[in-house]
């Protein structure tokens, strides 16, 4: 392994921009481990802090995500092209931080001028203000049609359409039944919720990406009990029927952390700010395939029932 004090000999500098809560409790020195994915436009980490995710700005603040500017840097003058990111960088690249930056194979961050996001806080919302929300995001959806994924259940389009939806009837059935109970603790059937946990395609299948909007929701509107007590129920079949990253994301949301974009939405919607609702629900429409509105139709699930 390099010393921390040599220099990657690819070029590839960049610097910390924005970064998650969970990110920079995973990227502190001393922590070492190893390149999980690479794409076009960011990596995942995993190292023995945890995972985080390392792109360029502009994908949209998270709680593992560090977003860097100017991506890549250093990599200027006569003769010289930007290699894209999979050209020197791959899974099992050794990754590393020491004092002031992220080493990741061939790639060395500048973490000092990190500047952390969270969540704003949620203002003041009552029922009549959720209302008013439910409805503007209730038309916003029909405008936008999602036309793949869990999201379809947020535009109302019922389970026919897809096998996935058909698979994923049972256990949102006794997902709603446990969210629409708020007096007493009725027992969680993991058995009946497994389904759910890894179904369908991508790093973050449309079954997690649902929970994991639904764990927000829950923690924005105070039912953290309820949360928690799901997470326990699942956390151990997520070993066996996720990926690791969509198992890293769920665990984020069990603290209630979400995508900038997810948090931006609910806000919009509890306080009923229905002239940002359209644009925060368009805005969900571009993270992943359906993950945003995946997550969206997991959030209406619990908000439905407030």
């Amino acid at each position: 392994m390099p010393e921390a004090s040599q220099t990657p000999r690819s070029g590839w500098r960049a610097a910390a921009g924005r970064i998650g809560p969970i990110a920079a409790r995973v990227l502190r020195p001393g922590a070492r481990g190893s390149v999980r994915a690479v794409f076009e436009r960011s990596f995942y980490v995993e190292l023995d802090t945890g995972w985080a995710a390392i792109g360029a700005a502009g994908l949209g603040a998270g709680p593992l995500l560090l977003e860097c500017d100017g991506w890549p840097l250093g990599c200027h003058g006569p003769g010289w092209h930007r290699p894209a990111l999979p050209a020197v960088l791959r899974a099992g690249d050794v990754a590393r931080v020491d004092a002031t930056r992220l080493v990741a194979g061939e790639i060395a961050i500048a973490l000092g001028g990190a500047a952390p996001w969270a969540p704003a806080r949620l203002g003041a919302w009552d029922r009549a203000s959720l209302g008013r929300g439910l409805a503007a995001a209730d038309a916003a959806l029909v405008r936008l049609a999602p036309c793949d994924g869990l999201a379809l259940l947020a535009a109302g389009d019922g389970f026919q359409r897809q096998a996935l939806l058909a698979a994923a009837q049972a256990p949102l059935a006794h997902l709603a039944q446990l969210v629409g109970q708020r007096t007493a603790a009725a027992p969680i059937e993991a058995a009946s919720l497994a389904p759910l946990i890894g179904l369908g395609p991508g790093l973050t299948p449309s079954g997690d990406d649902y929970l994991g909007g639904l764990f927000v929701a829950l923690s924005l509107v105070g039912r953290r009990r309820l949360r928690d007590r799901l997470w326990r129920a699942v956390e151990p079949l997520t070993v066996e029927r996720t990926t690791a990253i969509s198992r890293a994301h769920l665990a984020a949301a069990a603290e209630g952390l979400g995508s900038a974009a997810l948090h931006d939405a609910l806000a919009a919607i509890l306080s009923g700010a229905t002239a940002r609702i359209a644009a925060a629900c368009a805005g969900l429409a571009r993270l992943g395939h359906t993950s945003g509105w995946d997550g969206l139709a997991g959030a209406l699930s619990v908000l439905r029932h407030t």
